[in-house]
């Protein structure tokens, strides 16, 4: 693959995404929810922990087995609020939580109690969303700009997260296949239906 701007990178794995039929979309939801929670343990994220995690929308890989699956393992989870100024808050998600859709973005978020950054302190994994990650782990979002704040945000935190991208296994593809910045804060992995790819220091070690 050769290098593409991120226009024509967004374009492109869109329309791939557009193309994978129920079946498949289903069987990646089901290989997601099976990789992380298997990773879990190695990762010394203990039941009672806090899990920040998506809820996915269209065509992105859903999150509709593994946050269930999370809560049934006795995990707090936690996903984003669009704020004003591309800022994000967090709320709790449960199964039957309310729902409502964003005014700043075409997701829907759950009603209730938001958390400010600070929650992130007690927060030892974060699953983020993408269009496609590379193997230097760089993400490639949708365009609206609030993860890539958010994880600039975190870049010097004491206790930083580990971040890993959850992106469908065609996704995850060699660096250097869609272009970056010195803005874009590399994750620390990967996660298909297929594997847990780690990526730089976080390598080192990692059997998952």
């Amino acid at each position: 693959m050769t290098l593409m701007d991120k226009e024509s990178a967004r374009a492109h794995f869109r329309q791939r995404r557009a193309a994978l039929d129920a079946a498949a979309r289903k069987a990646a939801a089901d290989g997601l929810a099976d990789n992380v929670l298997a990773a879990l343990p190695e990762l010394e994220v203990a039941p009672g922990s806090t899990v920040a995690a998506y809820l996915s929308v269209g065509s992105e890989l859903s999150t509709a087995q593994l946050l269930p699956a999370l809560v049934r393992a006795g995990y707090d989870v936690v996903v984003p609020i669009c704020e004003p100024d591309y800022q994000l808050s967090w709320a709790r998600w449960y199964e039957g939580v309310p729902l409502a859709r964003s005014p700043r973005a075409w997701v829907d978020e759950p009603v209730g109690e938001r958390f400010d950054h600070a929650i992130m302190s007690r927060v030892p994994l974060i699953l983020a969303p993408g269009l496609a990650i590379d193997a230097a782990g760089n993400r490639l979002g949708q365009g609206g700009g609030y993860y890539d704040r958010f994880l600039g945000s975190l870049a010097a935190a004491p206790n930083r997260p580990l971040t890993v991208g959850a992106v469908y296994r065609h996704e995850l593809v060699p660096a250097g296949s869609f272009e970056s910045t010195d803005l874009d804060i590399p994750l620390d992995g990967a996660v298909t239906d297929e594997a847990l790819t780690w990526f730089g220091n976080q390598a080192s070690g990692r059997t998952v």
